[in-house]
């Protein structure tokens, strides 16, 4: 009795050694199926798609160490928890995985042991990225508040305005190819010198209505380790008897003389310019900006105990409102503003690069000065010569202003 008792105890724990040794390479689910569909993945050293269909046959997308692999095209072959990715460029992957069905799909190399996380897609998101997007957190790495405005069109080009980290500085409409991959986004550029193509990946979310300012985009840029959020604007801008608001500045990438200008009654120096002087004038006087019709706006503040209207002719090209102080004047300089409105056009964004802030700065100036009696318009000379100390006091800057709907509470 005690022999039969011995040899089924032994018998057992060989059925739970096999056991443990098979756990690794035995499911009794056949994942075949939950396999089907659009897999991303975004991590620092690797961004890539893999597209599974139901006949096993499979395409691939891959940006790794600088180089893209683009809808490759290759199968995929499963076989209890073992995986086999065979692809045309040879870059083929053999391992076990590990799957949550429409959720996540963890690949594991069998001969390194390195792993890679997928994240299922419900949606492809082409059509839904199609617009364009404004952003004014801390874009792209840096460390204060930058302004960043993206347009996607459908033909596969992109096109940015605002800080770009491949120059460490601000472009005006730089452009780029971009593809969607369910959630992941590859875009493509010329840059530096040799104007060599540069690929950055990166995934991202659109949430309708996020806000209500309308939809969100939110991206992640595994490589600079970034998730700025972008809200969608309108493409064409909706102006006549519009009036908004001034709500607040940001102002970046500002190197300047220590040099200081009287503006608005107020000693202003720009070396030292960080947007907190320029915010809290501009609420003191009531800034503000209307829209008559679609061809004029007027600037509006309350100055020297009085109510002060300053308006000037528009023309507008897409997104590009150019100010035409000119024509009202030929002493003023005319200012380029890339004019942005969100869906319901309950908030307004104007962006000046360098060039456009130096013209609002000095016709401001001059403006001001000859209302106050301290300037004649006349005297080319004096004008002149302010256009050029603000001219050579500023090296760089840009400036985001943002503004509310005056007719609605928000």
């Amino acid at each position: 009795m005690k022999i039969i008792r011995f040899l089924v105890v032994a018998l057992m724990a060989m059925v739970g050694l096999n056991s443990c040794s098979d756990e690794q390479n035995f499911i009794d689910v056949d994942h075949s199926a939950d396999l089907v569909g659009t897999w991303t993945c975004v991590q620092p050293d690797y961004a890539g798609a893999l597209v599974i269909n139901a006949d096993g046959s499979a395409v691939s997308t891959v940006l790794q160490g600088g180089e893209l692999r683009e809808n490759v095209q290759g199968s995929v072959t499963v076989e209890n928890n073992k995986i086999s990715l065979k692809f045309e460029d040879g870059h083929n992957f053999d391992g076990r995985f590990e799957l949550i069905p429409r959720e996540t799909l963890l690949v594991i190399d069998a001969e390194t042991g390195n792993s890679i996380t997928y994240r299922y897609c419900d949606n492809d998101l082409t059509d839904e990225i199609v617009g364009m997007w404004v952003s004014t957190e801390e874009v792209f790495g840096q460390e204060e508040e930058s302004v960043a405005i993206i347009t996607y069109n459908e033909n596969g080009k992109a096109y940015l305005t605002g800080f770009s980290p491949d120059v460490n500085g601000y472009l005006k409409q730089m452009e780029s190819d971009y593809k969607v991959y369910g959630n992941l986004m590859i875009s493509s550029s010329k840059v530096g010198p040799d104007m060599s193509t540069m690929h950055i990946a990166v995934g991202f979310d659109i949430i309708p209505n996020g806000t209500e300012l309308g939809d969100i985009m939110t991206t992640y840029d595994p490589w600079k380790g970034t998730t700025p959020t972008f809200l969608r604007v309108r493409q064409t801008l909706d102006l006549p008897n519009q009036k908004y608001d001034y709500s607040n500045i940001y102002i970046t990438n500002v190197k300047a003389k220590d040099a200081d200008f009287e503006f608005a009654g107020q000693t202003l120096n720009l070396a030292t310019m960080d947007g907190k002087f320029l915010d809290k004038m501009l609420k003191n006087i009531l800034f503000n900006v209307s829209f008559p019709t679609s061809d004029e706006i007027v600037y509006n503040c309350y100055y020297n105990g009085q109510s002060v209207s300053m308006p000037a002719p528009i023309v507008v090209d897409g997104n590009k409102m150019t100010i035409r102080k000119s024509a009202k004047n030929p002493v003023y300089k005319d200012i380029d503003v890339w004019t942005f409105q969100d869906q319901d056009n309950t908030q307004m964004h104007m962006y000046m690069p360098t060039y456009t802030f130096e013209n609002f700065l000095a016709n401001t100036i001059v403006e001001m000065m000859a209302n106050d009696g301290k300037l004649d318009l006349n005297d080319a000379e004096a004008v002149a010569a302010i256009y050029d100390a603000v001219a050579e006091a500023i090296e760089t800057i840009n400036v985001s202003f943002i503004f509310k709907d005056a007719t609605r509470a928000l």
